[in-house]
């Protein structure tokens, strides 16, 4: 179980060892003069909204240059993310609810940093940022659409929803409010997606324009994968002290699945639930007798796959993953077995966003073992 674990343990610092992939994106850059600079950007998975980005004017240029918010006002990655400059007050208060305090805190800092661009409409824009305290939203009203802060509060006892009265009187005061719409802000919550579609129906933008205007990847593909299941067997039960060495059976494995994407316009960390079969013959040694049996493996098996080089048309991944096992018996038995689980390694190259090649290694906690080598069709 020692190996187990440590192969697990190489697998989870895979995404920690390759933090210097770059993945450019078409985009562009304004500078304070109002200049616009095209190239391209180094678009990552910003779980938090970025300090600085990388720029290259061509895609081939062995240098970037680094550009934050004292250096450009907005850039934009073609399709994907806009961002502006940001200077003046900002919340410090923690909500989360293991985090926040008896009393009711105010704090805030002065900074100069990249709001993310939501939505910007005829009447109102909405931006947000997100560091290691919080998420925040902020509200522009034209004609300049300076963003100010719109508040959520709290503490043990209480939670205070002020952006709610910021929004509607925002409303009142631009001649859009209307009792429909006065509910719909009354429950909103503090997130994205409910604020987003309040800004909407004030800006009068429906669903299908702003999805046009926002076009996002899909978040998931199917695959169907077919290989070469190498299992190796170390014997134990009624076998353990009648038979002798390993007992390997070559046979194919079919499998099928989908990937979800942690984020669907990068696709570098995705989440893979596969379904396997795979057979298995042996032979066994059983007091001078040759005992054989055959047996099917089905596998549930989820796992965590990291895309270390994440080419737009090549793709190097390595990944994680626990199988969920259940086992038929067709002929004989060999230490019968009914549920169990297996660890896996994987690695593998993707080529044109299609075809997969993979390499698996499984180990359960008895010692036996399973190597596999195919090929995935992605749909």
């Amino acid at each position: 179980m020692r190996k187990l674990y440590l192969l697990f343990l190489v697998g989870l610092l895979i995404p920690f060892l390759s933090n210097a992939q770059s993945n450019y994106k078409p985009g562009y850059v304004v500078t304070p003069q109002g200049d616009t600079i095209k190239g391209f950007i180094d678009y990552r998975e910003w779980d938090m909204t970025p300090d600085t980005i990388h720029f290259k004017k061509t895609i081939g240029d062995n240098n970037f240059v680094e550009y934050g918010p004292n250096n450009i006002t907005f850039f934009n990655v073609d399709g994907l993310e806009s961002y502006q400059r940001y200077e003046g007050p900002i919340s410090t208060d923690a909500t989360a609810p293991d985090q926040v305090g008896i009393d009711r805190d105010t704090s805030f800092t002065t900074a100069i940093v990249f709001f993310k661009v939501l939505e910007k409409g005829k009447k109102l824009a909405l931006y947000s940022y997100k560091d290691k305290i919080k998420e925040r939203f902020f509200m522009g009203e034209q004609p300049g659409y300076f963003p100010k802060e719109l508040i959520f509060r709290v503490t043990r006892s209480n939670t205070e929803f002020t952006f709610r009265r910021q929004i509607s009187a925002a409303v009142r005061k631009i001649g859009e409010w209307n009792e429909d719409l006065e509910t719909i802000i009354s429950k909103a919550d503090y997130l994205g997606t409910d604020i987003l579609d309040v800004f909407n129906r004030i800006n009068h933008i429906t669903k299908a324009e702003y999805n046009k205007s926002h076009p996002r990847a899909v978040g998931y593909q199917l695959f169907a994968g077919l290989g070469l299941d190498i299992t190796n067997k170390l014997p134990d039960g009624q076998y353990q002290y009648t038979s002798t060495g390993r007992h390997t059976s070559v046979l194919p494995v079919i499998s099928g699945g989908i990937d979800v994407f942690a984020n669907p316009n990068t696709r570098r960390l995705l989440f893979r639930f596969e379904l396997m079969i795979a057979d298995g013959s042996y032979t066994a040694n059983y007091y001078g007798t040759l005992k054989s049996f055959n047996i099917t493996t089905f596998s549930l098996v989820p796992q965590v796959i990291y895309n270390i080089y994440n080419g737009n048309n090549l793709k190097l991944f390595g990944g994680v993953g626990l199988g969920l096992n259940d086992y038929v018996y067709e002929k004989g038995a060999y230490n019968p077995q009914s549920f169990d689980t297996t660890g896996m390694l994987q690695a593998g190259v993707q080529l044109h966003n299609q075809l997969e090649l993979f390499a698996h290694y499984l180990q359960d906690g008895r010692g036996s073992a399973d190597t596999q080598f195919g090929v995935k069709y992605l749909f």
